[in-house]
């Protein structure tokens, strides 16, 4: 018997290493950019987009009306309406490139991919922003690299805007 006690004993200092881990673990992933997918020749990594507008017909982002019980995914379905092409230029931070073959971000919200990623959310409304500044795909982009992206403050930026998006369509 005592040596269950002495096993019990020990559990609390096991468990609180254990939150211990995890806390710091989702710290460190939370503010940490994803792999990206692929190296270029100075041992980069890059993600994938477009550098160049489309040269051709882009496809339909899906319309936000169905999302419209999802704030953030509504906005960012609104906004990714308004500016396809800029979305083609610009990567995704999510492993969507890899996992489901995403050339860009714009491909997010072509599929319903959008509606959950809060990296793509936070993408998309990135992109807006800066365009809205004056910023072209390629300074956003370069923003996007520098962190910028991470500094962001999605949820307040849909908390202020929702009701722009949702008024124009009531």
């Amino acid at each position: 018997m005592a040596m269950n006690f002495a096993r019990f004993a020990i559990m609390p200092v096991w468990l609180s290493v254990a939150a211990f881990l995890l806390h710091t673990a989702s710290n460190t992933v939370r503010h940490t950019p994803l792999p990206q997918q692929a190296s270029s020749q100075d041992g980069k990594l890059r993600r994938s987009y477009h550098e160049q507008p489309p040269t051709g017909k882009l496809p339909a982002t899906l319309d936000a009306d169905q999302f419209t019980e999802n704030k953030t995914a509504f906005v960012a379905y609104s906004i990714a309406a308004m500016i396809p092409t800029l979305l083609y230029q610009e990567p995704c931070y999510c492993p969507c490139d890899k996992m489901e073959g995403h050339q860009s971000l714009l491909d997010c919200y072509i599929s319903q991919h959008g509606v959950h990623c809060h990296i793509c959310a936070r993408g998309v409304i990135f992109t807006y922003d800066q365009a809205r500044a004056g910023k072209s795909a390629v300074e956003i982009r370069a923003a996007m690299e520098k962190g910028g992206l991470w500094e962001f403050d999605r949820e307040k930026y849909v908390a202020a805007h929702y009701s722009e998006y949702k008024h124009p369509r009531d």
